[in-house]
């Protein structure tokens, strides 16, 4: 699907020692079709050469004559394309008029810039998100969400991989890796939750090396100078998704740069590295490990040659990446036409998810309500409060 608006999905849970897994959906066809709705506020179009134009108050969604999809703009907050759909004048002057901003990213995800009426340059709320960092509860209860679902994270890949590799999953690593999260609501400092989700993160990576089931060696989680295959993927991944995350705070307004777990740091995206946590392991980590295991990449696909240097991924393993993780984020694979018409209901792929996020973020930075992250919602609804 080329469209969508803004939503939420049950995803996998586990509970206690056995772990459950419910409506989870390979890693290259993430379809939310169980999503909880959230107030839809944000429209993204990936449809390469969707046109959108104006009819009333509303703005119309076609391609080749089919109507894909019509929103009220009173209904939204932004709107985001990627690639290279087309807006006509008529619709831009609506967007304006109504308040909505419009934000242009490449097809891979690199933010471009945006399109804002005046009353949406984004001071305002740039001041409240520096005043709200310099505040040590309010940095704390958010840091805690994202460190939570960062652990959630880990154990939902843990729950899909226990579907056919229950004994790779259990033991002491997925214990402490819950009772890690039953200890993060506790955390006095961010340095005691830094503490926490370290020891569990560590307890994490014995597990994922549990789940690496192709020839390449994985000696451990390695951020800075990795040499070896599966760590170059990790980076990767990572970069890609800080990136793009990175794209869709500056769109909405706010300052990448300053965030709330992560200490501001020289140029870093501090804020993007805050809320990539959310995503790592359930969007990162499962296409790495889906790639490798089912040898879509392959020793042949990297550039062994120096040896000071370590591995480096070569074109043909680039490419193979590259369209798995925008198959992963759009939930559309290569050639699949978007569908005859579409509603406002749940989007496909990863990038439906990231915006439903956003929405919440600025609710939390602007009004002050709790953030709540996409695996802890899941939990919420699917096997009650936490």
């Amino acid at each position: 699907m080329g469209v969508a608006m803004d939503s939420t999905f049950h995803d996998t849970i586990s509970s206690g020692s056995t772990i459950t897994s419910t409506r989870w959906q390979p890693v290259d066809a993430p379809l939310h079709e169980a999503a909880l709705e959230t107030a839809p506020r944000f429209l993204y179009v990936t449809e390469q050469g969707a046109l959108l134009r104006k009819v009333g108050h509303r703005i119309q969604i076609t391609k080749e004559k089919r109507l894909l999809l019509q929103v009220p703009t009173i209904k939204l907050q932004g709107v985001v394309l990627y690639g290279n759909p087309q807006v006509s004048s008529q619709c831009l002057r609506l967007l304006l008029d109504e308040g909505v901003w419009l934000s242009l990213f490449t097809r891979q995800g690199h933010y471009k810039g945006r399109l804002q009426p005046p009353a949406e340059r984004g001071a305002e709320l740039r001041r409240t998100q520096w005043k709200r960092s310099q505040d040590p509860a309010f940095c704390l209860e958010l840091a805690k969400a994202w460190a939570q679902a960062k652990l959630l994270g880990g154990r939902q890949v843990a729950a899909a991989y226990a579907q056919n590799y229950l004994a790779e999953t259990l033991g002491q690593g997925h214990l402490a890796i819950r009772q890690a999260l039953e200890r993060i609501p506790q955390a006095k400092s961010l340095e005691e939750l830094r503490g926490m989700e370290g020891s569990a993160s560590r307890a994490y990576w014995g597990l994922f090396r549990r789940w690496n089931l192709s020839s390449f060696a994985f000696p451990g989680r390695l951020k800075r100078g990795a040499s070896d295959p599966v760590n170059i993927l990790l980076n990767f991944a990572y970069t890609l998704l800080t990136r793009e995350l990175e794209g869709l705070l500056e769109s909405a307004g706010l300052d990448p740069s300053v965030g709330f777990y992560h200490a501001p740091e020289a140029d870093r995206p501090s804020l993007a590295c805050d809320w990539v946590e959310e995503f790592r392991h359930v969007i990162a980590d499962r296409l790495v490990l889906a790639l490798i295991n089912r040898k879509q990449i392959q020793e042949k696909d990297f550039d062994l040659r120096n040896e000071k240097q370590g591995a480096r991924l070569g074109p043909s393993g680039l490419r193979t990446f590259l369209a798995a993780y925008e198959t992963a984020m759009t939930g559309v694979r290569p050639g699949e036409p978007a569908p005859a018409a579409a509603s406002e209901g749940p989007g496909r792929g990863y990038r439906s998810l990231m915006l439903a996020q956003l929405g919440r973020l600025l609710d939390c930075l602007k009004q002050g309500v709790i953030y709540r992250s996409h695996g802890e919602e899941n939990e919420r609804v699917v096997c009650g409060v936490l």
